[in-house]
């Protein structure tokens, strides 16, 4: 074969990989740096780069670019002129795109006056006439036109990994015409998405027979007298679209563009430049990559000099291998573990970390411990590395020696995702203490949107180090082993790095969090949580798995009478399971009318989603069927049948982990397993709950805030008729009622309440009336208005709510009541309606339940101690929402409650007071209220 060029139509591509990476906006923010900038285009097309330079390893390549307004402009200024505005945050990244092909030494091809398609056919062909391939991998199908013998076109598929190599028999299949054909082909049937007008009236089956008989336009116009009647008047009356389409279409294939075949070589690539707009632009997960590509293709690396010039006042990228730099010692005798307690003794900060069997702190074993006092160096203790032949210091005498150092109240311990190394030395008889600083906790409380919550991707963003992966020291997938088959020498390496790096990331971060005045927060909330946190993930709930096993059966003998009653209506069995086959059932063989006919998933069937299904629930009885069936089914193997598997073997009881860093409000996540999305709003899904059990001889105790994130937007809005509500104690849902129907409180109805209820909740969460109708039986006239007299009774609230949402747009950030920020830098600039309306939702949201998930850590700080000073021998076991569950003795359940009631109580002063209810019992589900 001939050696390929390969040309990349940049603004094509640029296209692609944003919208594939970002198909509605909502994962936006995902893409973007810590200051703010916006990647997704640029991530998308590095990504797609790469797999084109490992994969296809073509001999050339090159990248076209637009330039701007055209000759086509001028010809017709309505030329793509129906074409969406380019998104506001994908217009910076061409800019980016365009460095980052310069970074990789590809050379960019331009033309003012021309679009790149111009650029990349003179170019095309130019090469192919020197008896070179070329493949044009792009996503506009106008390029078809250019393949020949020696021309490929690549399109896209539906996924971004996805793409399609057209040669003239594919151009031939897919079109119906020839490639030579391609530019009459849209001369008749014009193009919509370029507002290419073409014939009005002739279709894609009429200018193909056409072509196909006549060759090209002028052949079909010298012949216009043998065509129909119809056909002919079209062409006729549509003469000068047809021929202004065909210029329109035409790509301009004789530019005098050259391209340098020397510059344009793959055969080598500098890694110095792409590091430097890599850790620029935080893409931490391609360097592996790209290092990968460049072993292969033997490349070459910048000196420490040049390294040093691309970032000033930095730490240089690491070239090559990974590698953290860090001296590290291996601590394997008792002199040396002697000298090493030393030196903790006299630090004023120790940062510590811990190497397990597995990332599951209640089971993992303790394979070694890494400590560092300074930023350059760590030490590394194997304790149960499975080697023969090397030191290894008994686990009890090490515990014993570190005992001083790290529970010595004057020395600072550091680290990073400390919980997990807190508990795996707690576990092992050494608690820890004082925790003062977290890495993790303090980059996601300086931005909880931030995508370097790994100590990795951190240490690149922030110090340009490039440290080693576990994955080169375990490996992945099948293969993967624990850390204790792995040698101790390259064990410390990896280790001794993960401790003595927080040191070098704890002024930045502590910086940054002054800046944003997060310090305060951080040092008084945060960090003391990190100890209590981790004593109610040791602590562990009990779990009925008898009762569980009852269940499993009761819900399989549903599910089977469910799946009878669906093969029966239906007329036949089918897997229920097959979105497929589900929905060839409903809307098939039974007809019911999908709720949009333009829509199909990638499999080309209507989509059977919840939502969907939601909406045509009442067409036929079968589709409650459906649904019944998916929350039977949901949960039977989500919590059924999976919660057993999680028992801990040691303390028969289940751990889940509790992730502070687990979501962008500012509450807790709950995982392995997932305590916090137990459904409660059915009879069947809060039976779940009932498998959770408190010990012989005691009870489980629940207290609960009462309606506590309206108490905060009354606290926050400052509207009178609110703060009345809550002060005088009344049902706030029957007053909300009370006040929009005109009706004494005492004559609301049930129907009138739920209505209340909807619009309370839902506008903290920036709910619409639109949104309103889909939560209630209110029609859309009946919601807006229903909002509307809502606002007159409430104006405080209508003022909280616009006022959020203009300082969300004008700072770029929104704050709770005790300072916690959240960060929306794309309302600025952003033009997208739904994702604009998206944004501004979770802006008015983000203060209310960051303010709630706020009060409830301040309570849950001061909740043991308050239980170890009144001697009692209570413990939390779970916060779900708004709830904390603690485990009790019987006898003390009383004086337990009124103890936690006040301290959640008078967690936090607001304008109105905060109420509690606490109830108690054998079971999570059936629980009796503790009267006051």
């Amino acid at each position: 074969m001939p050696p390929t060029l390969y040309l990349i139509d940049g603004h094509a591509l640029a296209y692609r990989t944003y919208f594939a990476l970002t198909p509605t906006g909502s994962t936006a923010n995902r893409w973007m740096t810590t200051s703010g900038e916006p990647t997704a285009g640029v991530f998308g097309f590095a990504s797609v780069l790469l797999r084109i330079l490992e994969q296809e390893k073509p001999e050339y390549i090159a990248v076209a670019f637009d330039t701007g307004k055209t000759f086509r402009d001028e010809l017709f200024p309505e030329y793509k002129a129906t074409r969406e505005k380019m998104p506001d945050d994908l217009r910076p990244q061409i800019e980016r795109i365009r460095q980052l092909v310069d970074a990789f030494g590809i050379p960019r091809l331009e033309m003012n006056g021309f679009e790149a398609d111009d650029v990349l056919g003179s170019v095309a062909n130019k090469i192919a006439d020197q008896g070179m391939g070329v493949k044009i991998i792009t996503g506009d199908r106008d390029l078809l036109q250019l393949v020949g013998e020696r021309i490929i076109v690549s399109l896209p598929g539906r996924q971004l990994s996805d793409s399609k190599d057209y040669t003239p028999d594919d151009v031939q299949e897919s079109l119906g015409v020839r490639p030579d054909q391609v530019v009459d082909y849209k001369a008749l049937v014009g193009d919509k998405s370029d507002n290419i007008p073409g014939v009005v009236g002739v279709g894609k089956v009429t200018a193909t027979a056409l072509l196909e008989k006549y060759e090209d336009l002028d052949g079909i116009y010298a012949h216009l007298d043998e065509l129909k009647p119809g056909v002919r008047k079209k062409l006729e009356t549509d003469r000068d679209n047809a021929y202004l389409s065909r210029e329109l279409a035409k790509i301009v294939n004789d530019l005098d563009i050259s391209l340098d075949l020397d510059q344009a070589r793959c055969d080598k690539i500098e890694t110095g430049p792409i590091e430097g707009l890599f850790r620029e632009l935080e893409f931490r997960s391609l360097m592996k990559r790209l290092m990968g590509l460049a072993q292969v293709q033997g490349a070459g690396s910048l000196t420490a000099a040049e390294q040093m010039q691309m970032f000033p006042g930095k730490s240089p990228p690491v070239q090559g291998q990974p590698s953290s730099n860090i001296d590290f010692e291996i601590i394997d005798s008792l002199e040396s573990l002697d000298d090493l307690v030393k030196q903790l003794n006299q630090a004023t900060t120790i940062a510590f970390d811990t190497e397990t069997t597995s990332t599951d702190q209640m089971q993992a074993d303790l394979v070694g411990i890494s400590l560092a006092v300074e930023g350059n160096k760590g030490f590394y203790i194997p304790l149960a590395h499975r080697q023969n032949g090397d030191s290894q210091l008994p686990m009890k005498t090490v515990i014993q020696a570190l005992e001083g150092p790290l529970t010595n109240e004057n020395i600072r311990k550091v680290g990073h995702n400390l919980k997990y190394d807190f508990v795996m030395l707690a576990r092992n008889g050494l608690r820890v203490e004082p925790l003062s600083f977290d890495t993790m906790i303090a980059e996601w409380l300086r931005d909880p949107n931030s995508r370097n919550l790994g100590l990795k991707n951190l240490a690149w963003v922030r110090l340009g180090i490039q440290m080693i992966d576990i994955e080169s020291l375990i490996g992945s997938g099948r293969n993967q082993r624990t850390m204790a088959e792995v040698s101790i020498e390259r064990t410390a390496e990896y280790a001794a790095a993960d401790a003595a790096i927080v040191l070098q990331l704890i002024p930045q971060l502590e910086s940054d969090l002054e800046k944003t005045s997060g310090i305060s927060l951080f040092y008084d909330l945060e960090m003391p949580l990190v100890p209590v946190l981790a004593d109610m993930e040791m602590a562990g709930i009990g779990l009925d798995t008898d009762f569980l096993e009852g269940m499993a059966k009761e819900l399989n003998e549903r599910m089977e009478e469910i799946k009878e009653k669906v093969f029966q209506a239906v007329g036949e069995s089918f897997n229920l399971n097959s979105t497929q086959q589900l929905s060839k059932a409903l809307f098939e063989r039974l007809r019911i009318e999908p709720p949009d006919r333009t829509r199909k998933t990638a499999s080309g069937y209507y989509s059977t989603s919840a939502s969907v299904l939601e909406s045509i629930r009442d067409q036929h009885p079968v589709v409650e069927w459906v649904l019944e069936y998916r929350e039977f089914a949901k949960l039977h193997s989500t919590y059924v049948l999976a919660l057993p598997q999680q028992v801990n073997p040691e303390s028969l009881r289940v751990h889940t982990s509790f992730n502070q860093a687990g979501s962008v409000t500012g509450r807790l996540a709950s995982t392995d397993p997932n305590l916090q999305n137990i459904p409660i709003r059915t009879d069947l899904g809060r039976r779940v709950r009932r498998a959770f059990v408190a010990s012989p001889g005691k009870y489980l105790l629940a207290v609960d805030y009462s309606q506590v994130e309206l108490r905060v937007v009354a606290h926050m809005a400052k509207d009178e008729a609110m703060l009345e509500a809550f002060r005088a104690e009344q049902d706030i849902h029957a007053t909300t009622a009370s006040v929009i129907y005109k009706v004494p409180i005492g004559q609301i109805t049930s129907q009138q309440r739920r209505h209340a209820k909807a619009i309370n909740f839902g506008l903290i969460y920036g709910m619409s009336p639109f949104g309103l109708t889909r939560t209630t039986d209110l029609t859309l006239a009946e919601a807006e208005d229903f909002v509307e007299t809502y606002f007159k009774q409430f104006p405080g609230v209508k003022h909280y709510l616009d006022k959020t949402r203009i300082l969300a747009a004008e700072q770029g950030y929104v704050e709770t009541l005790m300072g916690r920020r959240r960060y929306f830098p794309r309302l600025k600039s952003e033009t997208n309606r739904n994702i604009r309306g998206r944004e501004e939702r979770e802006a008015i949201n983000a203060p209310i339940q960051g303010s709630a998930a706020d009060i409830m850590k301040i309570a849950m700080l001061r909740v043991p101690e308050a239980i170890r000073k009144a001697g009692l021998k209570g413990e939390m076991l779970l916060q779900v929402h708004d709830e904390l569950v603690l485990e009790c003795p019987q006898d003390e359940v009383k004086a337990t409650a009124k103890l936690v009631r006040k301290i959640m109580e008078g967690a936090f002063d607001l304008d109105v007071p905060l109420k509690t209810e606490a109830r108690y019992g054998l079971n999570w589900n059936e629980l009796d209220l503790l009267a006051d």
